[in-house]
């Protein structure tokens, strides 16, 4: 950014990089259709706080500098907005992950269970959502290349989503099956739910408790766990309509932006079930 008091072209206001990022997501439109729409709608600018709106390439040029933190912070206190406005505090959640193309035409479910070298085409979004059946939402989320494993990502998304937002029952699939993954469900005071595999045969915590009550429990009361264990079907078309309005691909280049274009559509996704849960809650 230009120092004050220099020549060259006014600073850009970070804020409003942001505002445009989020709008092209919402309409997916190209930077210069964004532009075009926002100089051509006043209302639109003042609802965004836009006081001088940045050229397309500005926007383009900037989005490296916006920090995935600062995505990751506004997609949590959405998530909050919306609990609020749903008069809760708690939620029962799930994760999963999905396959974005970085390339036109890929598809997911071709290459999900592929070599590798066929996922270097993919980016992978791994998010933590809940499972309400009415307008689910993200409460973190994660970009890795398309290779990454589920299970590693499990707890950087538990604690992306903060202590602000309490987690009751946690949905997951046998992917991220571990004695790890359920104590760190058990130690921010959820319940798991963890799919198992059919070769589990031992209950032994091994300096993990919860493993031992979780598999004694999805053992002695199967169909009840069962019960609450496919709620986690939700995820998936969580995840199904969230490419149907946001796209099956992403169109930057550069790694970083890649990250900052999907988590800008999981915050979009947000900011639309907060204006639904506000509107109908």
């Amino acid at each position: 950014m230009k120092a004050e008091g220099t020549v060259g072209r006014p600073p850009a206001d970070p804020k409003a990089i942001v505002a445009c990022l989020l709008i092209r997501a919402v309409f997916g439109l190209s930077y210069r259709d964004t532009y075009s729409f926002l100089a051509s709608s006043g209302d639109y600018r003042e609802v965004l706080g836009i006081k001088r709106l940045p050229g397309y390439n500005t926007v383009q040029e900037h989005c490296k500098d916006v920090p995935e933190k600062y995505l990751d912070g506004l997609i949590r206190l959405t998530a909050a907005l919306i609990l609020q406005a749903q008069h809760r505090t708690k939620c029962d959640a799930g994760s999963d992950s999905t396959g974005l193309a970085t390339r036109k035409y890929g598809r997911w479910l071709e290459v999900r269970n592929s070599r590798r070298k066929k996922k270097r085409r993919f980016v992978k979004l791994h998010a933590h959502t809940t499972t309400d059946a009415e307008m689910p939402f993200f409460l973190s989320a994660r970009v890795t290349k398309g290779y990454k494993n589920d299970s590693k990502q499990f707890r950087e998304l538990l604690k992306k989503t903060g202590g602000i937002i309490e987690i009751g029952d946690e949905a997951l699939d046998k992917g991220y099956l571990s004695r790890l993954n359920a104590q760190l469900i058990a130690n921010i005071g959820a319940h798991p739910y963890i799919a198992l595999k059919e070769n589990t045969s031992s209950a032994l915590s091994l300096g993990y408790p919860a493993w031992n009550n979780m598999v004694h429990e999805a053992w002695e009361h199967k169909e009840e766990y069962e019960k609450h264990y496919h709620r986690r079907s939700v995820v998936e078309g969580l995840f199904n309509a969230f490419k149907d309005k946001f796209g099956r691909e992403v169109a930057s280049k550069i790694r970083h932006n890649q990250n900052v274009e999907v988590l800008c559509r999981v915050l979009a996704w947000n900011i639309l079930a907060l204006a639904y849960h506000t509107s109908y809650g």
